[in-house]
């Protein structure tokens, strides 16, 4: 039997969830080692989905007494991570217990492991962590054993909080170079990423290392219909925080002088300032928040309200999965030239923004937009190469397919 022992961050992660149907084709057991959250909802999750999963308990620094973190802590890794990367100054204490925070859910995780492969072991066990973080660190814990414990395969993920250093406060990640010498493969969501990876950290040549992207579903085969209007509908779809830059989408909107109307979905920290803000800077009746939809849900809303531009500017990304979802409808994307953006977005299927953001942005903008009035041949232009990209390159089923089949290969 086959068992893949899968660290996805949290159980509920629908990116994980979106994962599970191809995972359940190809292994005999699917074993969740999830952070701490809500039981009650993971508890339905593996019901429904036929798992079993563990939850790694909420950390008390108590646990720091135990006995196993004790060895943790004195290895020669760990306290040559810690010489190499820690000081007396706040953010070298800072990174240090970001150290201890791992080796906290290392320990907790590296008990449940070996329970599994202790109570099955007929098995062939294969690590996967979702993200090049806690659980990628976990795994790469069992390289030198794999050979002992039937253990077939280790591989990570990565994506962007959990790769680029200059997106963490203490420009930091821990472990990255044990992490690297003992994986298999990883999987970067972009070029760019893995690109980031060689030029800045990799080491081990033997390490496999894969641009596999995620993708999106669209199940009902929704595609945009096109006709001619005289009113322009633009859809934006993200968490309403800073780096989002809701506030630029609306000072692009306050400008256009032909008829819109902006819809958002998503929720977040800085909801109520932004929509203070778009009451003071757009005429009423020109925009909707609608706070949190779930996944399976947003291509019909776009459907509903027949939007034609998805707009996306925020000032950091990875390859954004909103963007995904709107190209597998046919909308025309508009977007900034960052993290791996311009691997989806370009002039045949919407309008890529060179960063730094230029003054006359707003200009290109909304003279792009306009075409969607007055040019109508060139619209489905750019609509049929949305599908094309999104079904040639962020086709989940396909992505989904490929990457699994890389986890098994020799």
């Amino acid at each position: 039997m086959k068992t893949i022992i899968v660290f996805p961050g949290s159980l509920d992660s629908t990116f994980f969830i979106n994962e599970i149907p191809f995972l359940k084709k190809y292994f005999d057991r699917i074993v969740v080692i999830s952070y701490y959250g809500d039981k009650n909802k993971y508890d339905e999750i593996a019901e429904r989905y036929n798992l079993e999963y563990y939850m790694v308990k909420k950390h008390s620094w108590l646990n720091i007494f135990n006995i196993n973190f004790f060895k943790w802590f004195f290895s020669k890794d760990v306290l040559r991570e810690i010489k190499e990367n820690c000081s007396f100054s706040i953010k070298g204490i800072k990174r240090f217990f970001y150290i201890i925070y791992y080796g906290l859910f290392y320990v907790d995780s590296k008990k449940i492991i070996l329970q599994e492969i202790k109570e099955h072991s007929d098995n062939e066990f294969f690590l996967y962590s979702f993200w090049l973080s806690r659980g990628a660190y976990v795994v790469s814990n069992f390289y030198s054993l794999k050979t002992v414990l039937n253990i077939k395969k280790i591989v990570s993920r990565a994506h962007r909080y959990d790769l680029y250093l200059d997106r963490n406060e203490l420009n930091y990640l821990p472990f990255r170079y044990y992490i690297d010498k003992n994986l298999d493969q990883i999987h970067f969501i972009s070029e760019a990423g893995l690109k980031y990876y060689e030029e800045c950290m990799s080491l081990n040549t033997k390490l496999k290392k894969y641009v596999t992207r995620m993708g999106t579903s669209n199940p009902k085969g929704v595609r945009k219909q096109i006709n001619q209007k005289d009113k322009i509908v633009i859809g934006s779809c993200s968490f309403i925080k800073p780096v989002k830059r809701l506030d630029l989408i609306i000072d692009v909107l306050s400008k256009i002088p032909y008829d819109y109307y902006w819809v958002h979905i998503g929720s977040g920290e800085i909801e109520e300032k932004i929509k203070k803000y778009a009451i003071e800077k757009l005429p009423p009746n020109k925009f909707e928040f609608l706070g949190f939809i779930s996944n399976d849900k947003i291509l019909d809303v776009y459907k509903q309200f027949d939007v034609d531009f998805f707009i996306n500017l925020s000032d950091s990304e990875g390859i954004p999965v909103t963007i995904m979802e709107a190209m597998s409808m046919g909308i025309p994307t508009i977007a900034r030239n960052v993290g791996g953006v311009s691997e989806i977005v370009n002039s045949s299927n919407g309008l890529l923004l060179d960063e730094p953001l230029e003054n006359n942005f707003y200009d290109k903008i909304i003279e792009f937009m306009k075409c969607r009035l007055d040019n109508i041949e060139y619209y489905k232009h750019l609509s049929n190469n949305c599908f094309k990209i999104w079904n040639e390159q962020y086709n989940l089923e396909k992505n989904n397919e490929i990457f699994i089949k890389r986890i098994l290969e020799e």
